[in-house]
């Protein structure tokens, strides 16, 4: 399972009073001249329509398309959390929701993350996991480990994110997984790139023992 916008919300109301035109025109022109103050929290959201939802190399929809949303909050200190939407197939209930939490930070060079998600479906019993990832220079080195319900061993995955230089907004996205409970090796290949204001995204994915998956997807972020 990407949008920032600002919000901007004052956090103290000034209030002015004057008894000369000279002061009133000097707090307004000191009122337009002072920049705002940045907020500490921004949000980001998308919303996807993907011929099949794929997860870890299995399809979530049974071949059928997939109509998802994704809502985030982060705030300066590298605190975040979200909530994502998709329908699935009936054996899974028809509806996923997740929420999660993560902290991010910094180690020299590297870019460290420490997580939370919960995964919940309408009619299938759900489950929750921890994870730990590192990012240097694109690639994200990740391990996610099931607490409780359906997941209870390790997966661990590796990530690799290019944007093409001669082809501006092309961008190549690489992955392999390992699920520890299954011994199954996942891999995937995609490209993404702008359509109409949307984020257009052909994937190829195979999971070990299973069938290899192609979707188109069409995201757009706010």
């Amino acid at each position: 399972m990407a949008f920032l916008k600002n919000l901007s919300t004052s956090e103290n109301e000034m209030k002015h009073t004057s008894i000369t035109l000279l002061t009133l025109t000097a707090a307004a022109s000191f009122a337009q001249s002072a920049p705002a103050a940045a907020s500490a929290f921004t949000t980001s959201g998308n919303v996807t329509l993907s011929s099949e939802y794929v997860f870890r190399g299995v399809s979530q929809t049974e071949g059928k398309t997939a109509l998802s949303a994704q809502y985030d909050v982060a705030h300066g200190s590298g605190l975040s959390a979200g909530i994502f939407a998709s329908n699935v197939s009936a054996a899974l209930g028809n509806l996923e929701i997740d929420l999660y939490a993560n902290y991010g930070f910094k180690v020299g060079a590297l870019d460290v993350s420490v997580g939370y998600i919960n995964y919940s479906y309408n009619g299938a019993a759900g489950a929750s996991e921890a994870n730990l990832g590192v990012t240097y220079a694109g690639v994200q080195l990740k391990a996610s480990k099931g607490i409780n319900g359906t997941l209870s061993d390790y997966y661990y995955e590796a990530n690799y994110s290019y944007a093409v230089a001669a082809f501006k907004g092309l961008t190549i996205g690489l992955h392999y997984g390992n699920d520890r409970a299954s011994s199954n090796d996942d891999y995937a290949v995609g490209l993404s790139y702008p359509v109409f204001g949307c984020t257009g995204t052909v994937s190829f994915s195979d999971v070990q023992g299973g069938d290899n998956i192609t979707a188109v997807s069409l995201k757009k972020t706010f």
